[in-house]
Protein backbone atom coordinates (compact mmCIF):
# COMPACT_ATOMS: atom_id res chain seq x y z
CA UNK A 1 0.00 0.00 0.00
CA UNK A 2 1.33 3.32 -0.72
CA UNK A 3 -1.73 5.46 0.34
CA UNK A 4 -4.90 5.76 1.98
CA UNK A 5 -7.57 8.30 2.37
CA UNK A 6 -10.08 8.22 5.60
CA UNK A 7 -13.31 9.83 5.93
CA UNK A 8 -14.55 9.70 9.35
CA UNK A 9 -18.54 9.34 10.21
CA UNK A 10 -20.53 10.73 13.07
CA UNK A 11 -23.47 9.67 15.35
CA UNK A 12 -26.00 10.74 12.48
CA UNK A 13 -23.93 8.54 9.69
CA UNK A 14 -26.13 5.25 9.56
CA UNK A 15 -27.29 4.93 5.97
CA UNK A 16 -24.45 3.85 3.64
CA UNK A 17 -25.55 5.53 0.43
CA UNK A 18 -25.85 8.27 2.18
CA UNK A 19 -22.45 8.62 3.61
CA UNK A 20 -21.02 8.02 0.33
CA UNK A 21 -22.88 10.74 -1.39
CA UNK A 22 -21.72 13.14 0.66
CA UNK A 23 -18.22 12.23 0.45
CA UNK A 24 -18.45 11.48 -3.08
CA UNK A 25 -16.85 14.47 -4.65
CA UNK A 26 -13.59 13.95 -2.15
CA UNK A 27 -14.18 9.93 -2.84
CA UNK A 28 -14.02 10.80 -6.79
CA UNK A 29 -11.12 12.83 -6.31
CA UNK A 30 -8.89 10.96 -4.34
CA UNK A 31 -9.46 8.23 -6.67
CA UNK A 32 -8.59 9.75 -9.52
CA UNK A 33 -5.17 11.76 -7.99
CA UNK A 34 -4.32 8.25 -6.80
CA UNK A 35 -4.47 6.71 -10.46
CA UNK A 36 -3.22 10.19 -12.01
CA UNK A 37 0.10 9.72 -9.92
CA UNK A 38 0.64 5.98 -10.55
CA UNK A 39 -0.98 5.26 -13.76
CA UNK A 40 -2.56 2.05 -12.46
CA UNK A 41 -3.69 1.67 -9.24
CA UNK A 42 -4.81 -1.40 -7.47
CA UNK A 43 -7.32 -0.69 -4.55
CA UNK A 44 -9.96 -1.51 -2.20
CA UNK A 45 -12.13 -0.08 0.33
CA UNK A 46 -13.02 -0.48 3.68
CA UNK A 47 -15.65 0.37 5.95
CA UNK A 48 -15.89 0.11 9.61
CA UNK A 49 -19.71 0.26 11.35
CA UNK A 50 -20.68 0.07 14.96
CA UNK A 51 -23.52 -2.09 15.72
CA UNK A 52 -25.78 -2.27 18.51
CA UNK A 53 -29.24 -5.05 19.78
CA UNK A 54 -31.27 -5.21 22.94
CA UNK A 55 -30.30 -8.42 24.54
CA UNK A 56 -33.03 -11.01 26.10
CA UNK A 57 -33.55 -8.39 28.73
CA UNK A 58 -34.57 -5.72 27.71
CA UNK A 59 -31.70 -3.70 29.66
CA UNK A 60 -29.10 -5.35 28.21
CA UNK A 61 -27.55 -3.76 24.98
CA UNK A 62 -25.18 -5.15 23.39
CA UNK A 63 -22.59 -3.31 20.71
CA UNK A 64 -19.98 -4.84 17.87
CA UNK A 65 -17.85 -2.95 15.55
CA UNK A 66 -17.69 -4.92 11.99
CA UNK A 67 -14.99 -4.07 9.56
CA UNK A 68 -16.21 -4.47 5.96
CA UNK A 69 -13.98 -5.03 2.87
CA UNK A 70 -14.52 -4.65 -0.59
CA UNK A 71 -12.06 -7.03 -2.90
CA UNK A 72 -9.14 -5.75 -4.68
CA UNK A 73 -9.72 -4.09 -8.02
CA UNK A 74 -7.49 -2.30 -10.06
CA UNK A 75 -7.94 0.53 -11.85
CA UNK A 76 -7.06 -0.93 -15.68
CA UNK A 77 -10.30 -2.99 -15.05
CA UNK A 78 -12.46 -1.96 -13.12
CA UNK A 79 -13.45 1.78 -13.01
CA UNK A 80 -14.67 3.97 -9.96
CA UNK A 81 -18.15 2.84 -9.45
CA UNK A 82 -19.53 4.46 -6.20
CA UNK A 83 -23.26 3.13 -6.58
CA UNK A 84 -21.18 -0.61 -7.12
CA UNK A 85 -19.52 0.04 -3.42
CA UNK A 86 -22.62 1.06 -1.88
CA UNK A 87 -24.23 -2.07 -2.81
CA UNK A 88 -21.37 -4.57 -1.98
CA UNK A 89 -20.95 -2.37 1.43
CA UNK A 90 -25.05 -3.08 1.76
CA UNK A 91 -24.87 -6.82 0.80
CA UNK A 92 -22.57 -7.07 3.30
CA UNK A 93 -24.22 -4.62 5.98
CA UNK A 94 -27.30 -6.80 5.47
CA UNK A 95 -25.51 -10.32 5.72
CA UNK A 96 -24.18 -9.49 9.03
CA UNK A 97 -27.30 -8.14 10.26
CA UNK A 98 -30.11 -10.15 9.11
CA UNK A 99 -31.84 -13.69 9.76
CA UNK A 100 -32.76 -12.42 12.89
CA UNK A 101 -29.54 -11.62 14.03
CA UNK A 102 -31.22 -8.08 15.98
CA UNK A 103 -28.35 -6.29 15.43
CA UNK A 104 -28.92 -2.56 13.88
CA UNK A 105 -26.14 -0.01 12.37
CA UNK A 106 -25.75 2.58 15.03
CA UNK A 107 -23.02 4.09 13.31
CA UNK A 108 -20.69 4.18 9.88
CA UNK A 109 -17.27 4.68 11.95
CA UNK A 110 -15.20 5.32 8.99
CA UNK A 111 -14.26 4.73 4.88
CA UNK A 112 -11.39 4.24 3.69
CA UNK A 113 -9.63 4.13 0.03
CA UNK A 114 -6.57 2.08 -0.11
CA UNK A 115 -4.44 1.80 -2.87
CA UNK A 116 -0.87 0.26 -4.01
CA UNK A 117 0.77 1.34 -7.60
CA UNK A 118 0.15 -1.52 -9.66
CA UNK A 119 2.29 -2.69 -12.71
CA UNK A 120 1.42 -5.80 -14.57
CA UNK A 121 3.90 -7.58 -15.83
CA UNK A 122 4.38 -6.35 -19.93
CA UNK A 123 3.75 -9.51 -22.54
CA UNK A 124 6.85 -11.27 -23.99
CA UNK A 125 9.91 -12.28 -22.50
CA UNK A 126 12.18 -11.72 -25.48
CA UNK A 127 16.22 -10.04 -23.75
CA UNK A 128 18.73 -9.39 -26.71
CA UNK A 129 21.71 -11.08 -26.71
CA UNK A 130 24.60 -8.80 -25.43
CA UNK A 131 26.74 -7.85 -28.20
CA UNK A 132 29.68 -9.55 -27.33
CA UNK A 133 28.14 -12.72 -27.17
CA UNK A 134 26.15 -12.05 -30.70
CA UNK A 135 29.46 -11.09 -32.54
CA UNK A 136 31.05 -14.91 -31.60
CA UNK A 137 28.10 -16.27 -34.09
CA UNK A 138 27.83 -19.52 -31.57
CA UNK A 139 24.71 -18.63 -30.01
CA UNK A 140 21.38 -19.14 -31.13
CA UNK A 141 19.12 -16.31 -30.02
CA UNK A 142 15.43 -17.66 -30.80
CA UNK A 143 12.32 -15.23 -31.19
CA UNK A 144 8.79 -15.80 -31.83
CA UNK A 145 7.04 -13.08 -33.88
CA UNK A 146 3.55 -14.89 -34.34
CA UNK A 147 1.76 -14.78 -31.08
CA UNK A 148 -0.24 -17.27 -32.40
CA UNK A 149 2.12 -19.63 -32.67
CA UNK A 150 3.08 -19.25 -29.26
CA UNK A 151 -0.61 -19.31 -27.85
CA UNK A 152 -0.35 -22.50 -29.68
CA UNK A 153 2.73 -23.64 -28.32
CA UNK A 154 1.82 -23.29 -24.71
Amino acid sequence: MIGDCTWCGTAQDIDVGDFVQQHQNDITIMFETARNENDVIKYYFEMEVEFYRIGPEETNVQHTTVRFYIPPMTSDVNELSLPDMISQFMENIDGFSGQGSGWIVSQINYLRLCWGSYRPLMTGTFIPTPKWISKKHAVVNVQCFDDSVTNILH
